[in-house]
């Protein structure tokens, strides 16, 4: 499989606190991969270095071969081409469903008008949120608000879609709609780098698993070596922790 992103030695720091520290991993084309760790661990700032929403403070972010920090790289050419999902949404409130879902493919795609709505359609169909077009945010419930996120995600058609959290600020009640989503997209062949504290839905969608522990991957490996034989010791209590946790909820 061809690898889409590799990440060899990335830091970032922020004046002295060294946030992450030599990441090293890659994702291949199709694959899904987690990430999972505690919180404060630099999941988040990870995927935030990845699509440079956060410009990292030294290493390597190779796309599909070329490094794109090497400053050759036309940066926002190299956005187009990741689609992100935030733990908040970032919908545009004063627009309607079907307007967040084509408003980036007309600005930054230059799609037109006809064009961008067939596509946020089509989109807004597979995350179940077809019939709410007209809404306005407000309208809508936290789980359907994310869907709406991930349809506006898709509809730029992305080469790999991050996502960050994207459960972490929904009522336990609508998570479930949201994993759904997230399964059905998983099975569907795209690529995708997620952040995630739902260690059921990471065990079950993942081709593999990344462990991150003070700024450092830990561990990694399939679902099978992660949740049943992790290796390190550290990853073993913070798993037996998480899950602990996840019955007492």
């Amino acid at each position: 499989m061809e690898k889409v992103i590799e990440i060899q030695q990335l830091n970032k720091s922020y004046g002295m606190n060294e946030v992450l520290k030599n990441i090293g991993f890659s994702v291949h084309h199709g694959e899904v991969v987690t990430i999972i760790g505690s919180s404060g661990s630099g999941k988040s700032t990870l995927l935030r270095c990845i699509n440079l929403l956060e410009i990292p403070s030294g290493g390597e972010i190779h796309y599909r071969g070329r490094n794109i920090l090497d400053g050759s790289h036309h940066i926002p050419s190299y956005r187009k081409k990741l689609g992100m999902v935030f733990q908040q949404f970032n919908l545009f409130e004063n627009h309607n469903v079907l307007n967040n879902c084509m408003v980036g493919q007309i600005k930054v795609l230059k799609r037109s008008k006809a064009e961008a709505e067939e596509t946020a359609r089509k989109y807004l169909k597979v995350v179940g949120m077809e019939a709410y077009i007209n809404a306005k945010p407000k309208q809508l419930s936290g789980g359907q608000k994310q869907r709406v996120a991930i349809a506006r995600a898709l509809s730029m058609e992305p080469d790999v879609l991050l996502f960050d959290e994207p459960t972490s600020a929904l009522d336990p009640e609508m998570v479930g709609e949201v994993l759904k989503v997230m399964k059905e997209l998983a099975h569907s062949g795209l690529t995708m780098l997620i952040v995630t504290h739902e260690m059921d839905f990471a065990r079950e969608v993942s081709d593999r698993v990344v462990f991150m522990d003070k700024g450092v991957i830990a561990e990694e490996g399939t679902p099978e070596q992660m949740f049943s034989r992790p290796k390190q010791e550290r990853t073993r209590e913070f798993l037996k922790r998480t899950f602990v946790e996840h019955d007492r909820a």
